[in-house]
């Protein structure tokens, strides 16, 4: 075999692998595309879907606060009534006090149900205490109003121009019944029942006072409430009423950090 026949030959057999290589890379390149092809389309398919979650997520919390938001509204105005109604009511002709009373009070216990529901565990603490406190403002409203409406009618029969000095009969019974109101809780029970048949004579002597709310005056200091005190308050203090005032405060303060702390923290989604 001559040389240049040794050289065919050599070469006819290199071509074999360099083609068969050729092939093998080719083949290699082609799925190390297809490789990369799939793991971007995994990738964007799996930020999709965290995209998506987030989304949803952040769609819950959104309503979730909406939702938080006008229960809190809700229960604040219901008992923001109640609260009104029960200031107002000594004004109020005595045969509507107690309707205009349960209206206020059934609306508050309604708008609590949906709070309980959706309020978070440091908020609702502060509800179920208002809620509590407006059901004690339910509960003494009326002998508060018999109370407080007499003490209002006595300080009008005073004399206009100086109370102890006045010599004027309806204006000193006025002005002695309205003492014994004042100072009734703090009698012991045999003062209390010993000053009775005084206290009535000073209403009827007052000339300002109906018959039929002197008769009610007079079964409340038969009564002596234990809040007696906290429900007569005084020419500055209303002890009931700034009790009420005093969980308003605290309640909204805690809904507002309660929302503040939701916006800072915003929506969260897990691995």
């Amino acid at each position: 075999m001559s040389v240049t026949d040794l050289g065919v030959v050599v070469a006819a057999l290199l071509a074999l692998p360099i083609g068969f290589l050729t092939a093998l890379w080719a083949r290699r390149s082609g799925e190390r595309a297809a490789d990369a092809t799939v793991s971007a389309g995994l990738s964007q398919a799996g930020a999709s879907i965290t995209a998506a979650r987030v989304q949803t997520h952040g769609g819950h919390q959104l309503r979730h606060h909406a939702v938080l938001a006008g229960t809190v509204s809700a229960f604040l105005c219901a008992a923001d009534a109640l609260a009104r109604s029960v200031r107002h009511l000594p004004g109020v002709a005595h045969d509507q006090r107690s309707a205009q009373l349960a209206v206020h009070g059934m609306a508050v216990q309604t708008a609590f149900g949906p709070l309980e529901l959706s309020a978070p565990p440091d908020l609702l603490p502060h509800a179920k205490a208002l809620l509590e406190y407006c059901g004690t403002l339910e509960e003494l409203a009326l002998d508060r109003a018999v109370l407080r409406s007499a003490v209002e009618t006595l300080e009008s029969g005073w004399c206009p121009l100086n109370a102890e000095i006045c010599d004027d009969q309806s204006h000193q019974a006025a002005f002695l019944a309205w003492g014994l109101l004042c100072d009734w809780p703090g009698k012991e029970e045999e003062g209390r029942w010993s000053d009775r048949d005084f206290l009535k004579s000073c209403l009827q002597d007052s000339d300002c006072m109906p018959s039929d709310e002197a008769a009610r005056v007079l079964a409340l200091a038969d009564r002596c409430p234990p809040a007696w005190s906290r429900m007569i308050g005084g020419f500055v203090r209303d002890p009931l009423m700034e009790g009420y005032t005093a969980l308003r405060t605290q309640f909204v303060e805690s809904a507002r950090s309660a929302r503040t702390h939701a916006a800072c923290h915003g929506p969260h989604v897990g691995g």
